[in-house]
């Protein structure tokens, strides 16, 4: 299928040359992000419905009123638009645990307490607690972590703040703060699928004396 590339002013969408009217029938999305936002709004419908997994791209371009091949203009297969599903409804996620970050706390109590705040807000979000359920879990993370949109999402949202903390001495610096940005991801992924129980401390236990002080500045060797 050929493309036509409309750059016009204020970002027109480029569109589909064939069936270009028939895609969206007459209300266009005025450009490239209301398009790839009206698909995966269509797609946590379909999530809702059927589950992540056994959700189709054909279900989703039904959902959304579109042809299939529109769906595959912007995403190239459905775990793409699970990718961006689960970054778009993680948005809401940090933005609830923003403030934790804005206190005069050490820096790993800043952490601790994002994330509990942002893995309760996950579980009051519909489509993030549909993505983490015990069926769904693994296969959303193992999707999410081989995304670049989820790369370039957790680099800016944690891997950032980790390296300013490493620098300033407040967090190991042993490793890389993409690898530890991803341990962080790991562990409060794993807690929201399967809370931890109450005897081994809750999911704050588990947060404070095991992912804290895996973090912890190592020790200066002589």
């Amino acid at each position: 299928m050929m493309f036509v590339n409309l750059e016009l002013d204020g970002g027109e969408l480029a569109r589909p040359e064939r069936n270009q009217r028939g895609a969206w029938g007459a209300d266009l999305p005025l450009n490239e992000e209301e398009a790839r936002e009206r698909l995966l709004a269509a797609a946590e419908a379909c999530y809702a419905e059927r589950g992540p997994s056994r959700t189709k791209m054909g279900d989703i371009a039904h959902k959304a009123g579109v042809h299939r091949s529109t769906v595959y203009y912007y995403f190239p297969n459905k775990d793409a638009v699970l990718a961006a599903a689960f970054v778009r409804a993680l948005a809401g996620v940090l933005a609830a645990a923003e403030h934790c970050w804005h206190t005069d706390e050490p820096f790993l109590d800043r952490l601790v307490n994002a994330c509990l705040v942002g893995n309760e807000a996950a579980r009051r979000s519909p489509t993030a607690r549909l993505l983490i359920t015990n069926d769904e879990a693994t296969h959303t993370y193992q999707v999410a972590e081989a995304s670049e949109i989820w790369r370039s999402t957790l680099g800016y949202a944690l891997g950032e703040r980790l390296a300013v903390a490493a620098a300033a001495g407040d967090l190991r610096d042993d490793l890389p703060a993409e690898t530890l940005a991803r341990w962080v991801t790991r562990v409060n992924f794993s807690l929201m699928a399967e809370p931890p129980d109450i005897e081994d401390g809750g999911e704050e236990g588990v947060l404070r004396h095991l992912l804290a002080p895996s973090l912890a500045p190592r020790p200066a060797t002589s």
